[in-house]
């Protein structure tokens, strides 16, 4: 699956640092804010349905503890409840951290096989994995390079792109990697955003853009779409300007 074809090299070097939760990218000494980080400005639907999925995971898991109780005979103190709902409330943080987790280290291990290294894998990112190599063989892609920082000086952001390569019309493409449930809206801005850094660092504009949804269970799950650069690109841009437009004074005599 690697090919012996290597990056051109870069026109600059870029760095990465993290400073008080913020992914920041540098280019010579100069600290450049995140793709995800200005997208969070047009988070609305992902909000809303996180605020629901949340309010689910909360009540399912406080059913289940309230439900043990009654089918064990004993009583339910305010102690015990309170302690029961403060778990609830922890539950959704738990659930979102696991999952992060494994989507990481899935995403590690498809890093460690384009690098030609032994993927280390294990029993929770072994089907998420599995699910990449069956999509990566369908599809006849030549990967060149995974996870590459880029920042753009012209629009003052920076990322990391998970992997590039060759499709079977020798056309570079850029390839983003997730493991969430389902295709978001903001994928295609973001990966975008990715293609024009990628351009600015490398001197080459990537011909095609594809975001991978892969599931972490079930065998065979997984869900490329590919993006429409120019389209996806405008809309990015409108919502750097509003993220950045957030950012300064706003309010008359501020």
């Amino acid at each position: 699956m690697n090919a012996t074809i290597s990056l051109p090299k870069p026109q600059y070097i870029v760095g990465y640092r993290e400073y008080r939760r913020q992914h920041l990218y540098t280019v010579d000494g100069k600290d450049y804010q995140s793709v995800t980080k200005v997208l969070n400005i047009i988070g609305g639907g992902k909000t809303n349905a996180l605020m629901v999925w949340a309010r689910r995971e909360a009540l399912k898991l406080a059913k289940s503890e309230i439900l043990g109780f009654m089918d064990s005979g004993k009583q339910l103190s305010h102690v015990a409840l309170d302690e029961l709902m403060a778990k609830a409330d922890r539950q959704p943080d738990k659930i979102k951290t696991d999952a992060a987790d494994i989507g990481s280290r899935v995403h590690q291990a498809i890093d460690d096989y384009i690098a030609g290294k032994t993927p280390k894998l294990e029993p929770d990112t072994k089907p998420g994995f599995d699910n990449f190599i069956s999509w990566a063989e369908r599809e006849g892609i030549r990967l060149i390079s995974g996870d590459i920082s880029v920042v753009s000086l012209q629009h003052g952001y920076g990322g990391r792109l998970d992997a590039l390569g060759y499709d079977k019309s020798d056309k570079l493409v850029l390839l983003d990697w997730k493991t969430s449930n389902a295709l978001r809206d903001e994928y295609p801005l973001q990966v975008a955003a990715y293609a024009h850094a990628f351009a600015e660092t490398y001197g080459v504009m990537p011909e095609r853009a594809i975001v991978v949804r892969f599931g972490k269970e079930t065998p065979g799950d997984w869900e490329p779409g590919e993006v429409n650069l120019p389209n996806a690109w405008l809309a990015f841009k409108d919502a750097l300007g509003l993220h950045n437009d957030m950012g300064t004074a706003l309010w008359v005599g501020a």
